[in-house]
C-alpha cells in the first residue's frame, strides 16, 4: 500500500488539475491551455509489472483467434514481454504534452473520470501510439483502467493494436491486422494474474 500511495497522490493532483470545472456535469471538456498535465502511464504500468513480479501466482494467458479460444499457464516474468511494446514511447507530460491534447469528463455509464488523449497534429513516423484513455474511479480516486491504441501501416498491411489494462487484475492485447483487399484478422491475448 505504501508503494501505491505516491501513485494515488499523483492521480489525485492530476484529477484536481484536469477536472477543474464550475459544476460536475458529464459533458466533454477540452483542455484549451498549451500545457497538458499527462498522467504518467508508462511509470504506472511499470509499477504494475513490478507488483506482478512479487505475487505468488501463476498467470493464465487466453488466446482468442478466428472465433476459437485456447489457454496456457505462463511464468510471471513472461508477462513483461507482452507488456513491453506498450512501455514505449514514454507517456508523461515531458514527452507527450507537445504532441497530444487531453479531454476529460465524468462518464457516468462506467462510473469513471475519463482522461482521453489524441494527437494534436501529425505524429512523427517513430510514434505509433495514436490514442489512450485513463479511467479513474471518482469515489476512490484510484486508476481503474488504461486503454491504449497503436497503429502501424505499411504499403500492404494495416495493423491496430489495442491494450486494455484492468489494474491489479489482467490486461488484454487485441491485434487487428488487415492485408490489402482482405478481411481483417483479429487476435486477442488476455493475461490474467488475479482470479478473484
Amino acid at each position: 500500500m505504501q508503494k501505491l500511495f505516491p501513485l494515488i497522490l499523483i492521480a489525485t493532483v492530476f484529477l484536481l488539475i484536469s477536472c477543474h470545472s464550475e459544476n460536475n456535469s458529464s459533458t466533454l471538456k477540452n483542455n484549451l491551455s498549451d500545457t497538458v498535465n499527462i498522467f504518467p502511464v508508462t511509470s504506472f504500468l511499470k509499477a504494475q509489472l513490478k507488483l506482478i513480479d512479487t505475487l505468488p501466482v501463476t498467470p493464465l494467458k487466453i488466446i482468442t483467434e478466428n472465433g476459437k479460444s485456447d489457454s496456457t499457464w505462463l511464468k510471471r516474468d513472461e508477462i513483461r514481454s507482452y507488456a513491453t511494446p506498450f512501455l514505449t514511447p514514454e507517456i508523461d507530460s515531458t514527452n507527450m504534452a507537445s504532441l497530444f491534447s487531453e479531454k476529460s469528463f465524468l462518464d457516468q455509464t462506467v462510473n469513471a473520470y475519463t482522461f482521453s488523449y489524441d494527437a494534436k497534429t501529425k505524429l512523427p513516423d517513430s510514434i505509433h501510439l495514436t490514442h489512450w484513455d485513463v479511467y479513474m474511479n471518482p469515489q476512490t480516486q484510484n486508476i481503474d483502467r488504461i486503454y491504449m491504441v497503436k497503429e502501424k501501416n505499411t504499403s500492404d498491411t494495416n495493423s491496430i493494436t489495442q491494450l486494455t489494462w484492468l489494474v491489479n487484475k489482467w490486461f488484454s492485447i487485441r491485434t487487428i491486422t488487415q492485408l490489402r483487399n482482405q478481411q481483417p484478422k483479429i487476435k486477442e491475448e488476455k493475461l490474467i494474474w488475479d482470479f478473484d
